[in-house]
């Protein structure tokens, strides 16, 4: 059976994925809104508020297609930008931005609008032309059409804005900070270290994945619980690491009291998920900074300005990250013996990984090679450990090198 943190998990992310299931819930709201308005608001006073049902329905009507007036505006703007951001910049980018609150907002908005003025209509159906139309209605209905308006406002002045590629990339960076600092308050309650020495002791039993997909969360504290005294559970795929089912992911130390129904309340406490969660993994994060350095930097794009500045954005993340808890987590006994070690990467890691594909596609570009041993070089300041220090190093050695003997030309003729 799931457990109440996987459920919530699922429908967190549901929310978060399913642009469609956002714009029911809204529609849903405004409907039964309607119907809590027709039944429990205020009489009309004919002295104070005298607009007949007719005159009510008529200005219903208007409403109604000013707002998909709106909607047909916003989804025009919709497709430009999705076309834009998956072939300029990357289609990783695309998926957070539709992630993002801002659009959760505008089609929960829209939707809401026009399920109340819908459900208005049909119950305004069942009075006479003559009477007088709920007040409290129709002024709901003057709020939600003028929020939609503005709604339509705000969110075409942040679509275009979001189509320059200098905001594409600080808009990158900031969600590579907030996903750093969410990853740092879920490990609140573990100590994360950025190398241990651990061996895997005799008659240890493997954990296999129980599905396919990305790594997306692990639950220390229940399995801190779960290997008990002197148990030792290591998890070997960290967050946004692809597992298939029955692949080994780790091992438990003390097989002879984790039976067949134990190990799977240990396997329950990863969540797997088809995709991986930028929320939660910063490895994700930082690829969509990358994609779009590389695409800038492809053949077909060739604008290595922008390929530059990811780096320079790299740079500033990097030193970042070692600010932070970011690395293996561990739970250990008051006797500081580990009870739990998930394999988490560092921030030697992500520099490593990050720079070398950059490198690959900008090495004949002495600008963005200069931009990378800069990298290379912050990040073996920055770096709290020996490991990361000498990740870092090892790059921007191999950067130098490669600079070494790449030829110096004077200009380009044209």
């Amino acid at each position: 059976m799931p457990s109440i943190r996987g459920i919530l998990d699922d429908v967190e992310t549901a929310l978060e994925e399913d642009q469609a299931l956002v714009a029911v819930i809204g529609a849903l709201g405004g409907a039964v809104g309607a119907f809590v308005v027709e039944r429990f608001g205020p009489e009309p006073d004919p002295e104070v508020f005298a607009i007949t049902v007719d005159q009510a329905r008529a200005s219903l009507l208007s409403a109604l297609a000013l707002v998909f007036t709106g909607l047909s505006i916003v989804l025009a703007l919709t497709a430009l930008a999705t076309g834009n951001m998956a072939s300029k910049f990357s289609p990783r980018l695309l998926r957070m931005k539709l992630r993002t609150s801002g659009n959760k907002w505008v089609l929960t908005v829209f939707a809401a609008t026009a399920a109340f003025i819908i459900t208005s209509q049909v119950l305004l159906r069942t009075s006479s032309g003559e009477e007088l139309a709920p007040p409290l209605m129709l002024s709901i209905s003057v709020v939600l059409l003028v929020v939609t308006g503005v709604m339509i406002v705000w969110y075409i002045d942040g679509t275009l804005q979001s189509m320059r590629v200098d905001r594409a990339i600080r808009w990158v960076g900031r969600r590579i900070e907030r996903t750093a600092k969410r990853h740092e308050h879920t490990a609140r309650h573990d100590v994360v270290v950025d190398t241990i020495e651990l061996q895997r002791p005799p008659g240890a039993i493997d954990l296999l994945a129980s599905d396919d997909g990305y790594v997306v969360s692990i639950d220390t504290g229940r399995l801190a619980r779960l290997a008990g005294d002197d148990g030792c559970i290591v998890v070997e795929a960290g967050t946004g690491q692809a597992v298939v089912r029955g692949e080994c992911i780790g091992w438990v130390s003390t097989p002879t009291r984790l039976g067949g129904h134990d190990l799977a309340e240990v396997l329950d406490c990863l969540t797997i998920a088809n995709v991986r969660d930028p929320e939660r993994d910063i490895g994700y994060t930082i690829d969509v900074l990358v994609d779009i350095g590389l695409m800038a930097l492809s053949p077909a794009v060739n604008d290595p300005r922008t390929g530059l500045e990811c780096t320079e954005m790299l740079t500033a993340v990097c030193v970042g990250l070692a600010r932070r808890d970011v690395g293996i987590r561990t739970r250990t006994r008051e006797d500081g013996s580990p009870s739990v070690v998930v394999i988490e990467s560092t921030m030697g890691d992500y520099l490593d990984a990050a720079g070398r594909q950059i490198l690959l596609y900008g090495a004949d570009d002495r600008t963005v090679t200069a931009a990378l041993l800069r990298l290379g070089r912050q990040g073996e300041r920055a770096a709290r450990s020996q490991r990361d220090r000498g990740l870092a190093k090892a790059f921007a050695d191999d950067v130098e090198a490669l600079r070494s003997q790449a030829p110096v030309t004077a200009g380009r003729s044209w």
